[in-house]
């Protein structure tokens, strides 16, 4: 279940990037940049449950790398079809609703669901992280012009 949701999750990244790119090279070196942000941790915590679940190291790098290829196919199928202005649109709300359904029904529980001494304190944290988070996203929508390699 965890290599299939990810694969899933990583198809989207790769729409997304796509569509990104397929609007301005700065606009997807932008979301290449918010991907990688949110898949490094990603992809090290899917790796260590396929070892929890006693997996070998090499069968859990084999199945976390056979997902994230997942994120090259949709990354050719919207570069491919996104020559249209209504494929773009079409892409990117896909693409969103696919990242709402992903927090809210992965994320959201993890985050309320946690037992702790100091349940105040892993509130203002968790709050801190996400506002963190929102707040690189945003300062890469607003200087996105400005990023050149």
């Amino acid at each position: 279940m965890i290599t299939i949701g990810d694969s899933i999750h990583n198809f989207a990244d790769g729409l997304a990037i796509g569509a990104a790119f397929s609007i301005s090279w700065r606009s997807g070196l932008a979301t290449s940049l918010a991907v990688l942000c949110h898949e490094l941790p990603h992809e090290l915590g899917d790796f260590a449950i396929l070892l929890h679940c006693g997996l070998s190291v090499k069968r859990a790098l084999l199945l976390n790398v056979a997902s994230s290829l997942t994120s090259f196919i949709g990354l050719y199928i919207a570069l491919s079809v996104s020559t249209e202005t209504v494929a773009k649109k079409w892409i990117s709300a896909v693409t969103a609703g696919l990242f709402l359904y992903v927090g809210l029904a992965d994320m959201l529980p993890s985050l309320v669901h946690v037992d702790s001494k100091r349940p105040w304190l892993i509130f203002l944290l968790q709050n801190l992280e996400l506002l963190s988070g929102w707040g690189i996203l945003l300062l890469l929508s607003f200087n996105e012009d400005q990023i050149g390699l």
